[in-house]
Order: structure tokens, then sequence, then C-alpha cells
């Protein structure tokens, strides 16, 4: 897989989790219940994908713990770039390789830097 197409992925992916960040934001602002399922977008890497992602707000905030990881609909995987740490259900959180993490990181909307 050629460097841009995986830069692009990556770019995918912060995109889908910037939107996320501010679906949850908005919904805790309304008082949603902390412990409900809420849906996000999946955050894998093709860009035309509008699947949704039921988790609680515990659950999206381990994903968040996190900056190199996405939440996304099991089998929405990309093995070349990233690899799943954890699946259920619902959903799966797939971590990018080291390689491809830079743009992660650096696009993290909690990041302080």
């Amino acid at each position: 897989m050629h460097e841009a197409t995986k830069d692009r992925l990556a770019k995918n992916e912060a995109l889908f989790r910037d939107v996320n960040e501010r679906v949850k934001r908005i919904d805790a602002a309304h008082g949603l219940p902390a412990d409900e399922l809420w849906d996000f977008l999946c955050e894998c890497s093709d860009g035309s994908c509008l699947a949704r992602v039921s988790l609680t707000a515990a659950e999206y905030e381990r994903v968040r713990a996190n900056a190199a990881q996405f939440a996304i609909v099991p089998g929405h995987t990309v093995p070349e770039v990233e690899r799943v740490v954890h699946e259920t259900p619902r959903y799966a959180v797939v971590e990018k390789k080291p390689a491809e993490q830079a743009v992660a990181l650096a696009s993290d909307p909690r990041s302080s830097g």
C-alpha cells in the first residue's frame, strides 16, 4: 500500500473521530444518560462509510483514551495500517500500527499540542 494511500486512510479516520467528538459534546450538553447507547459514526478509513457504531459514553471514552485508537463497525478493519485491539458484537476498536500513528496523534482533537 502506498504511503499516500495510508495517509488518506488515516485522515479519513481522524475526520470521523472529530465529528464524533462534536456529537458527544452535543449529546452530553443535552443530558443524555451516560449508560445508554449513543450512535457514533464508524471511524473506519472508508471516507464514504456512513455506518453507525453504538457505544456507551464510558466505552467511547475508553477508545478515546488512546489517540491511536478508533471505534469502527466490526469487519471495517484495514489490516495493512491497523490491528484490532478489542471487539464486541456492536463495535471493534482498532489501533493504528506504529508507522501510521503520526496522523492519528497529530489530529487528535483532545491533544494539548
